[in-house]
């Protein structure tokens, strides 16, 4: 079934300050600008922080601390481009300062520039092997950046070394998930619930990993559960109705996808099993009003065009469905059945032609499909001779 994945922002709220450590070192004017700028962060007066800092760096250019500093005084009002300059300058002057690098790295994270951010904080790792907040925000950006099995060998290091708090749990179940390693995500979202019961999201990741398990029935009781924690909880619905309907419970199933399109309206997924539930008990004029909203919204989502057709079909709208199915074979020429029924829709408008041309496409696609699982199990057939 589908895989949630919600990227944990687990960073502290604040990034790190440095204090003066060589006063001595530069001129009594930019050590009282320092001491000011130190002043105002105390009462949250950042303007007046970051004006003391320019100060401080304008009589003392070469002061890393206070660069590192302005940076983060520039993050408090928002302006990551600004801070990422003061940061990069200070990496500059001194290369392994590593509180430039971590702030780098956090502040590249913040802003969604992911590749970057693994930049600068595999440089902190380089410097402190030992830095948690750097390997935490390090699987974050590994997360996001797709790349989970990089994100599950930092993470299963963290938790080696006892870093086994919720976030770092959630962030492996759905890495493990993302990976299609089930059993292992299990055993994460599992711990993951023990510490933290009364998380709605902890119970729905936990529900689709024994979903994926082939433990229908715990899944349910996940699904259930985290609902009644959080019955506004985004995709718990859904996650529900699609287990029901798997196990042919379709009154309950499609409540619940209409329970998720109350919550997000955008769920396509929610459209697409509700209308196909509406389409298989021959409910067609519902089934064409929800799949008809569907590929609206969506125009390139294929299964939702091809349901869309078959409704047509039904109701004998074969120059309608021609239309969507010709859009859909376009997007994927490789389904089978697609071709099938645009081949009926062919024939139902007159265009034999066609429609031969169509089913033989469904044939030959779905032959080569079976060649290709065939080969899967048992190999390649050889082409040797088998006669001298």
């Amino acid at each position: 079934m589908r895989l949630i994945l919600l990227l944990l922002l687990f960073l502290p709220s604040w990034s790190p300050n440095i204090r003066a450590q060589s006063v001595q070192s530069v001129s009594p004017e930019a050590a009282v600008y320092f001491a000011d700028a130190l002043a105002a962060e105390g009462r949250a007066d950042w303007p007046t922080a970051q004006r003391n800092y320019l100060g401080a760096i304008q009589s003392a250019p070469n002061w890393v601390e206070a660069m590192v500093n302005l940076g983060v005084v520039y993050n408090r009002q928002g302006k990551a481009d600004e801070a990422i300059r003061a940061f990069k300058r200070a990496v500059q002057i001194r290369p392994n300062f590593v509180a430039a690098h971590l702030n780098l790295g956090v502040t590249y994270f913040k802003a969604g520039r992911y590749e970057q951010a693994t930049t600068s904080l595999r440089r902190v790792a380089a410097f402190e092997p030992a830095n948690i907040q750097a390997q935490e925000l390090m699987a974050l950006s590994l997360i996001a950046l797709e790349r989970f099995q990089e994100a599950v060998e930092q993470l299963e290091t963290l938790y080696t070394k006892k870093q086994r708090d919720p976030p770092i749990l959630q962030a492996l179940g759905q890495s493990y998930l993302r990976l299609k390693i089930y059993d292992k995500a299990v055993r994460r979202l599992e711990e993951l619930v023990s510490l933290a019961p009364e998380s709605a999201q902890a119970h729905l990741l936990l529900g689709e990993a024994l979903d994926n398990s082939s433990e229908p029935e715990r899944a349910l009781h996940e699904f259930r559960r985290a609902i009644a924690l959080d019955p506004n909880l985004p995709e718990a619905h859904y996650a529900l109705g699609y287990a029901l309907r798997r196990k042919g419970e379709l009154d309950e199933a499609a409540n619940n996808f209409e329970r998720e399109l109350e919550i997000n309206s955008g769920m396509l997924l929610a459209m697409y099993h509700l209308g196909k539930i509406d389409l298989d008990r021959g409910r067609t004029d519902r089934a064409a009003v929800v799949l008809g909203k569907l590929v609206e919204t969506a125009p390139d989502f294929r299964p939702g065009l091809e349901a869309f057709a078959q409704v047509l079909l039904k109701k004998r709208e074969a120059a309608h469905a021609v239309r969507i199915l010709e859009r859909a074979s376009k997007l994927d020429p490789n389904w089978p059945d697609v071709h099938f029924l645009l081949g009926r829709a062919y024939m139902m408008v007159g265009r034999q032609t066609d429609a031969h041309r169509e089913f033989a496409a469904a044939k030959r696609i779905s032959e080569n499909e079976r060649q290709r699982l065939e080969e899967k199990v048992s190999g390649p057939k050889s082409k040797r001779p088998t006669h001298p």
